[in-house]
């Protein structure tokens, strides 16, 4: 069965790029903001198996879309994309199980294959 993957970044480049490199083996949703990912995780609640949002967005941050959505996708994991180091608001959200884990820009596309994996 395969898993569907939800990706939201305000850069289009870097959702068709991890759409290419992940949709061999998943489903892969994108979204360009936090107001269309609200939108795709409501219409895809049923089948969604992940989460991985870029953090700093116009508007809603990555963050905190995942606080307004993560009642409503208790069990869905959730994971942030930044090309920022981690602060104290992305220690707090992994220590309160919000997020499970901070994926650094540039991407290492292994690394995001190994941790969904081990997620899923």
């Amino acid at each position: 069965m395969r898993r569907t993957i939800l990706f939201v970044d305000d850069e289009v480049i870097n959702l068709f790029v991890l759409k290419k490199r992940f949709e061999a083996e998943y489903n892969v949703i994108t979204a360009e903001d936090a107001e269309d990912a609200i939108q795709k995780i409501e219409e895809h609640k049923s089948d969604l198996n992940a989460i991985i949002s870029d953090l700093r967005m116009p508007g809603m941050d990555g963050l905190q879309l995942i606080d307004q959505v993560k009642p409503t996708v208790i069990d869905i994991p959730c994971f942030l994309l930044t090309g920022y180091d981690r602060n104290k608001q992305i220690e707090e959200a992994i220590n309160a199980n919000k997020i499970q884990y901070l994926f650094k820009k540039p991407f290492d596309y292994q690394e995001i294959d190994n941790v969904l994996k081990q997620e899923l």
